[in-house]
């Protein structure tokens, strides 16, 4: 039913929490399955430092949260928003079809992310 990949980072979360006065903050969800996912992270620069997850829903959203989070932690914004969305979709490991809808808020997590850095010419 779940892989190891969402076990782990669901069983064990690194990255839930709140940050008291995030530079950036956001949220995203699924309508469907009302799972909920509030991202705020944290800045020095260019480089996110932390970035924490609340959630709401299925053990899957709580592991893409975490798995969301441990990306983007210590990265640099422009690596981040540049990533491959075929080492996105890698990202959660074998899915079933009823978890597929993570990958899909995965995505949204990284298109918001994209959304507040990405300045258009």
């Amino acid at each position: 039913m779940y892989n190891d990949i969402i076990i782990t980072n669901f069983s064990e979360p690194e990255h839930s929490g709140e940050i008291e006065n995030p530079h950036l903050e956001f949220e995203v969800g699924n309508s469907v399955c009302g799972d909920r996912i509030k991202i705020q992270i944290e800045m020095e620069g260019e480089k996110i430092v932390r970035g924490v997850f609340r959630a709401w829903g299925c053990a899957t959203s709580v592991a893409t949260a975490n798995i969301f989070c441990s990306l983007i932690n210590g990265n640099v914004v422009e690596t981040i928003v540049n990533c491959d969305r075929s080492k996105l979709d890698k990202m959660l490991g074998d899915l079933e079809p009823s978890q597929y809808h993570c990958l899909d808020i995965l995505h949204e997590l990284h298109n918001k992310l994209k959304i507040n850095f990405v300045k258009e010419d």
